[in-house]
């Protein structure tokens, strides 16, 4: 299966990650329970706190994001990429194989 990317967008006080439509069309079909977010806004003292006491955010966020709780549901996908939507760079790349969320 392809990439699915998330869009990350810095701006002056945090981060805002979203999904395109095609994406949120494209769960919706495979996952009929899902719930996909247009967009998670976190801030940047709350993003450092969190990387601090539990972990990288990325991996809570494209759960929330996609709207798919169950892990083996996440593990249908090779990878997701968190892509700078400014420069069209790939921020990070996660195999949700290889995760624990």
């Amino acid at each position: 299966m392809q990439a699915i990317k998330i869009n990350v967008n810095k701006q002056i006080d945090g981060y805002s990650f979203s999904i395109t439509p095609s994406i949120r069309d494209f769960i919706k079909k495979m996952f009929p329970n899902a719930h996909p977010a247009n967009n998670i806004f976190v801030g940047y003292d709350t993003k450092s706190d969190f990387e601090i006491h539990v972990g990288r955010l990325e991996n809570h966020i494209y759960p929330a994001l996609l709207g798919v709780a169950n892990q083996s549901d996440l593990n249908q996908f090779d990878e997701i990429q968190f892509v700078d939507t400014q420069t069209g760079t790939i921020l990070l790349k996660v195999k949700p194989r290889d995760q624990k969320v």
